[in-house]
């Protein structure tokens, strides 16, 4: 295992290569089987285009509880007793993820709000604009975890950090990434510096656009991750930290 690095490979492969208990901290942000293959069309906002990727894209909801469970089962195999896993999810995905953890026998340590208020509109008109997203804290001990209070007070005016995070949807022109789903850099900041500490090794089975890995670089961390799609490796990640050196 060679530390620092992205591995295009499939995440559940690439950890049963792993030995147990060797990460401190694990940030998935996996996909949410919420995809679709046509844009949807609003009577006032015209045509929007959706996610289509097909990373996202499942044979059945029973396929895609079998990916999750598979990798979520390896993942707590490879986490440090006092190690966390952090998990990504929407309004949808987040009761599955949550159920699957459980049966894990992995400890429930909180659920985090991500509000999005610039958000884009429902464009079907039929019911409220998805303005969060959400994710699950859980640890595989109940006890002795990882949380620097202090560390993340700096995101929330100096104050204690709440478990619901304002933050806004729209990237920088510096961040920005042609990735459909990509996330906050300051969201991976709150996990990474709040949850592990300089040093520390931390997976991220699905890279995306980097966020996670840019975090680990910024904050001295040592990552491995796993990206299956090599187009996204290629001209999405690696110019973004090459960016960092």
């Amino acid at each position: 295992m060679e530390l620092n690095k992205i591995y295009n490979e499939d995440c559940i492969e690439f950890m049963k290569s792993l030995p147990n208990e060797c990460i401190d901290l694990i940030i998935a942000d996996p996909p949410y089987n919420i995809a679709k293959k046509k844009p949807l069309k609003g009577q006032s906002h015209g045509s929007m285009e959706t996610l289509s990727e097909e990373w996202d894209i499942f044979e059945s909801e029973q396929k895609y509880l079998e990916f999750t469970y598979q990798w979520m089962f390896e993942a707590k195999r490879i986490l440090k007793i006092n190690g966390s896993i952090f998990v990504y999810g929407s309004r949808q995905s987040i009761f599955n993820m949550r159920n699957i953890l459980e049966k894990l026998n992995l400890y429930f340590l909180d659920l985090i709000t991500w509000i999005k208020r610039d958000a884009p509109p429902n464009m079907t008109q039929r019911g409220y604009a998805y303005s969060t997203e959400f994710i699950l804290w859980y640890c595989k001990a109940n006890t002795k975890w990882t949380f620097n209070p202090k560390e993340i007070k700096k995101f929330n005016n100096d104050k204690q950090m709440r478990n619901f995070w304002d933050i806004s949807r729209t990237m920088k022109k510096d961040e920005w990434t042609p990735h459909k789903t990509q996330k906050k850099i300051e969201l991976s900041n709150i996990i990474v510096e709040g949850h592990s500490n300089k040093n520390d090794l931390i997976y991220i089975p699905f890279a995306g656009s980097g966020s996670e890995i840019e975090s680990c670089i910024r904050n001295e961390r040592s990552y491995i991750a796993t990206e299956i799609n090599k187009k996204y490796i290629d001209e999405i990640i690696l110019p973004r930290i090459n960016k960092l050196t």
